[in-house]
């Protein structure tokens, strides 16, 4: 099987486990910042802190999306509000309804692909993921051991772990970005089949196996980095959500 197949299951496959995951970091946080706090507001700040790089590039890039493309932005938020349905928000750029499907479709995709952007950045330049799989992949424990102390050294490690967890758990589109998948889906099967009636299919190849199949492989590696660094963070929530209460003489119960 290509590689480029193996990487784009792989940036699937991650698309659909972070989706639950978030949701559930999402649920917790703000559980674990009540019970801290015992003060909605606080919790509410404990939130917004912690994603609030993630919120910045969200908001900020659809804004920069909607000036590009001209659409009228009727509101913009960068700072947390509680819905009448007791969902927080965190920020909000609403666009004008009457946006036609394609501007809507590409100021809603927009965090998406700049958040994995960032990730893939921070994770190529400033972590050795490479060296860590690699190491992985030998099944040697000493050898493994060293990869992780490799990937474990790079400088400010804790602020760009910060950095990926707060863009990760901010960049899926919100329940209010009008996308339309299908457009996008056509577009690309449409490019596909006029490069294949011009007898230009060699160029289809040709990007499959090399600018697609990069793009490909920094994504997966992103969004898999995305998952562990969501995973290790749930288990640490998970195990203050057993322990605070023993301590602080509360609970905090979910629906």
């Amino acid at each position: 099987m290509p590689e480029w197949v193996i990487s784009w299951v792989l940036v699937a496959v991650s698309i659909l486990l972070l989706r639950p995951t978030i949701r559930w970091l999402h649920k917790h946080i703000q559980g674990l910042g009540l019970l801290i706090t015992n003060n909605p507001r606080g919790a509410m700040l404990i939130y917004y802190l912690l994603l609030v790089p993630g919120v910045f590039l969200h908001e900020g890039s659809q804004w920069i999306m909607s000036k590009i493309l001209r659409v009228k932005i009727k509101k913009f938020r960068l700072w947390p509000e509680k819905q009448r349905s007791g969902v927080i928000r965190l920020g909000l750029v609403e666009i004008d309804g009457n946006t036609d499907v394609v501007r809507a479709t590409l100021i809603g995709i927009v965090p998406l692909v700049v958040g994995i952007g960032a990730i893939a950045l921070i994770g190529g330049r400033r972590f050795e993921p490479g060296a860590l799989i690699d190491a992985l992949a030998t099944g040697d424990l000493p050898t493994i051991f060293a990869g992780l102390g490799v990937f474990l050294s790079a400088p400010d490690f804790w602020l760009w772990v910060y950095l990926v967890f707060a863009i990760a758990n901010t960049m899926l589109p919100e329940e209010h970005d009008a996308i339309n998948w299908w457009l996008i889906v056509g577009a690309l099967v449409g490019l596909a089949i006029v490069l294949w009636i011009l007898d230009l299919s060699i160029l289809i190849k040709a990007g499959l196996d090399g600018p697609l199949a990069q793009m490909a492989a920094s994504m997966s590696m992103a969004l898999i980095l995305s998952l562990c660094i969501d995973w290790t963070v749930m288990g640490l929530i998970w195990a203050l959500e057993r322990l605070l209460p023993r301590w602080l003489d509360r609970e905090i119960e979910y629906q």
